[in-house]
This record gives C-alpha cells, sequence and structure tokens, in this order.
C-alpha cells in the first residue's frame, strides 16, 4: 500500500510541479484527476518527435552544432524551474524530448517526468523523500546527490553537463 502511495504522490507532484513553472520547455500538464474505478489520470500535451536517447542512438552521437541549442533550450528550461524553487533530479536523454516542430521552430524541446522532482525549502510540506534518500538516475547524479547529501539547481546543471558528453560522444562518461 506504501508503494502505490509513493507512486500516486509522485504522479500529483509532477502535475505540481509542471504547473508551477510555466515554461515553454516545460511539458504542460492539461488536466489531472480520478477516474470512476478510483485510478488518477493526468492529461498531457500531446508530444510528436523522439527523445533525446532514440536521437543519439540513431545519429550514434550528435555534433557540438546539434547539441548545443538542445542543451541551450534544456537550461531555459531549467532556469525556469529553478525560479520557480523546483530542481529536477533526474535530468538525463529520456527527459528530453524534442518536438519535430513548435510554431515553426525544429527542434523544440520539452523537458518532462518532474515525478521525482525537489521542491524548495519554502514547500517543505511538498517534500517527498526523508533526508539522505537517493533519487535520480545514477549516471547523471552529481556526487552529491549520489552521496544522498543536499542538493540545488546545481545537481541539475550537473546532468546537463553528463547529457551534453553523452550527446557529442555517444557515451556516458563513467
Amino acid at each position: 500500500m506504501a508503494e502505490k502511495t509513493d507512486v500516486v504522490q509522485r504522479f500529483e507532484r509532477e502535475a505540481q510541479a509542471a504547473g508551477r513553472i510555466g515554461s515553454e520547455h516545460i511539458v504542460e500538464v492539461l488536466d489531472l484527476g480520478n477516474l470512476p474505478s478510483g485510478e488518477r489520470f493526468m492529461v498531457m500535451e500531446f508530444l510528436e518527435g523522439e527523445d533525446l536517447t532514440a536521437r543519439i542512438k540513431r545519429l550514434k552521437r550528435l555534433t557540438p552544432q546539434q547539441a548545443v541549442p538542445i542543451l541551450v533550450q534544456v537550461l531555459e528550461g531549467l532556469a525556469a524551474a529553478h525560479d520557480a524553487g523546483i530542481i529536477h533530479r533526474d535530468l538525463k536523454p529520456d527527459n528530453i524530448f524534442i518536438l519535430r516542430n513548435k510554431a515553426g521552430r525544429a527542434d523544440f524541446v520539452k523537458i518532462l517526468d518532474f515525478g521525482v522532482s525537489k521542491f524548495s525549502a519554502l514547500d517543505s510540506d511538498m517534500s517527498m523523500t526523508k533526508t539522505g534518500a537517493v533519487m535520480g538516475t545514477p549516471y547523471y547524479m552529481s556526487p552529491e546527490q549520489a552521496k544522498g547529501g543536499k542538493i540545488d539547481a546545481r545537481s541539475d546543471l550537473y546532468a546537463v553537463g553528463v547529457v551534453l558528453y553523452q550527446a557529442i560522444t555517444g557515451r556516458v562518461p563513467f
């Protein structure tokens, strides 16, 4: 039962985080509710394209000229999240979605999956993790995050560096 509760909390947290940020580079949550059966649902904007993982697999690696515009958009989305007091904590190529076209702009980026995000200390009632708990994907974690230490926006920036390295070389650094 506790496991289901954690899943529901992460589900609701993702909707709250996306709604709070208000950036064009964050996937938009359109609705959140309950089905008659009691199951929760989330309606998100329709995205047509591929995630960065698929792009890297397809191209083997990206040139700096291909990678930089994508990562600049990721940084813009993260800046908005950080301004809203939200740390993503699980930024990785799977959570970077590249739209084929949005309003005439090719390779438009949306950041996905704020389910393990961390809200600022001002919103301690929304905290999902116990002190020392490790959340995220190991390859992309900052050292302090991997150790279960205190993290801030710099942990997301560390993940961006790992993603950039992977995009350009086709592999993670470690």
